[in-house]
């Protein structure tokens, strides 16, 4: 960082508590938590978070473990940040004391907040099911159809529609809508269902009901889940994980040991799409999903390998936020076309047995995300559909060195909805470089991306300038970018469909 990046005054400092963990034994088998500290400290860490291992590096100093220089290089690049942040100067002079409290939750924050979770939700399935209808019966069912506070991960900030002023405490989550209150307000505009949890939701063209909690084996609230259901004309499933530190599914601290639907979920899902009704299903997590069982069998199935219906549309929201229930009513209904794009690989439900827990090497066999792992997945890293369909059509506009290379791409909406499209540039280096090099080569490697909006049958073109001096280097085992002679390749893609490969040689004097 401070010698090959060329950043000499940045901050390193730890994670909470990781330097006294390195003295609990394996793997790092530091004996005190005077060694660990000397350690981090020469090292480079500069501030110590969570912990309070570095009170003994007054005595590493004296023992000569740790020199004075060193930990004067670290408080001046400490105090050096404070500096900037204003903390050694009057309030009045620090811009950020004079931001109000009304600020907070302003209108145009709510809307990019809006905007944010909209475009992270992921189209992962859709067969002729969305866009809803308005004014039709649903069912909204499973744990997630009243979650308010689980629309967030582990990590959030104090509620903005305060009750009491800005010190009141009581986090109760009541200005965020639910799914089921988002989707009733969508379906009928002057809808208001009854608020509560645990319970069904009745008046309206819009019912919901948790069904079963994220964990446990207490399935008491099938039946009145199935009767909802059989009363709809669609139905959503609101299904996923939570981020709370109270429930081991998915939080700081905690390693999962499956990717599987938590508690009764998948077979939740299979009563209810027994029922043979138009389904959608949502997804409310904040890792991968093994849904292995809720995906046709083949192509152009609408069963299961057990023979079960599945989904006809599949949404993954993530932990969408304050405002993601909107988001994803605003998804079903079509009002707004600019789904994201997946940032991870969806594994099968096998992939957890495949890898182990204790090994961090992503590059080792069988290999770890879109850039080592080579075989089946069930969605890949840079999926997602949208209500439209487009075509992508790329080529090299200019190319007058490595570092000046322009492309540019035709982006066609073929679809019948306006709509947002991410285009995609991966770079693939030279395959015989496999088995000549030292160290891991990835198969791919995103290098590039741009959203664009294109209207209904209309096309925008899209320029991607790229330095390929130093987009096609490849790290070498010590963390070192190397180019390599042979063909290399790009890729344009919208995710779903491999638009253009173009290639690129490259002659150097050296592998």
């Amino acid at each position: 960082m401070r010698t090959d990046w060329g950043a000499t005054n940045a901050l390193s400092f730890s994670d909470c508590g990781a330097v006294s963990e390195t003295s609990t034994g394996y793997p790092w088998n530091v004996e005190t938590d005077a060694e660990a500290a000397a350690i981090a400290i020469m090292n480079g860490t500069d501030i110590e978070a969570g912990s309070n291992t570095f009170s003994s590096l007054s005595a590493s100093i004296s023992s000569g473990r740790v020199t004075l220089a060193r930990l004067k290089e670290a408080a001046s690049r400490t105090l050096r940040h404070r500096f900037h942040l204003g903390l050694f100067d009057p309030p009045t002079q620090v811009e950020w004391t004079s931001i109000p409290p009304s600020a907070l939750g302003a209108p145009e924050h709510r809307k990019l907040t809006l905007e944010a979770a909209l475009q992270g939700l992921v189209l992962l399935r859709n067969d002729g099911l969305l866009p809803l209808k308005k004014g039709i019966k649903i069912a909204v069912l499973g744990p997630h159809s009243f979650t308010r506070r689980n629309l967030f991960s582990d990590y959030y900030g104090l509620e903005t529609c305060w009750s009491g002023g800005h010190e009141n405490k009581n986090l109760n989550f009541s200005c965020i809508k639910t799914t089921c209150q988002a989707i009733s307000e969508a379906n009928e505009p002057n809808s208001e269902p009854k608020d509560g949890v645990s319970e069904a939701k009745t008046g309206g063209k819009t019912t919901c009901h948790d069904g079963v909690q994220f964990i446990g084996g207490d399935d008491g609230g099938l039946s009145q889940s199935i009767s909802l259901g059989l009363e709809a004309d669609v139905v959503i499933l609101a299904l996923g994980t939570v981020g709370q530190f109270s429930l081991d599914m998915e939080h700081e601290g905690f390693d999962k040991d499956s990717i599987s639907l938590p508690g009764l979920q998948e077979q939740f899902a299979y009563e209810i799409l027994k029922l043979n009704k138009p389904t959608a299903l949502v997804l409310i997590n904040g890792s991968p999903l093994a849904i292995d069982n809720l995906l046709p069998v083949a192509s152009g199935s609408k069963l299961n390998n057990l023979g079960v219906r599945v989904p006809d549309a599949i949404i993954e929201a993530f932990y969408p936020g304050a405002r993601g229930g909107e988001a994803i009513a605003k998804a079903l209904f079509g009002e707004y076309n600019a789904w994201g794009k997946l940032p991870m690989t969806i594994y099968p439900a096998s992939y957890a047995e495949e890898v182990s827990l204790e090994e961090y090497d992503i590059t080792k066999y069988p290999g770890r995300t879109y850039r080592y792992y080579g075989g089946k997945v069930l969605f890949e890293f840079g999926f997602g559909l949208s209500l439209s369909k487009f075509n992508i059509n790329c080529e090299q506009k200019v190319g007058i060195s490595l570092e000046e290379h322009s492309y540019t791409c035709q982006v066609e909406n073929l679809g019948p909805y306006d709509g947002e499209e991410v285009v995609q540039l991966y770079h693939k280096a030279p395959s015989d470089l496999v088995g000549h090099v030292y160290h891991p080569v990835p198969i791919k490697r995103l290098i590039d991306f741009q959203r664009v909006f294109v209207k209904s049958g209309q096309s925008v073109e899209v320029k991607f300038d790229i330095n390929l001096s130093q987009q096609l280097r490849v790290t070498d085992a010590n963390g070192k970018k190397r180019m390599y002679g042979g063909l290399h390749r790009l890729l344009f893609t919208n995710g779903v469909v491999q638009a253009t490969e173009l290639e690129v040689r490259v002659d150097v004097g050296h592998r």
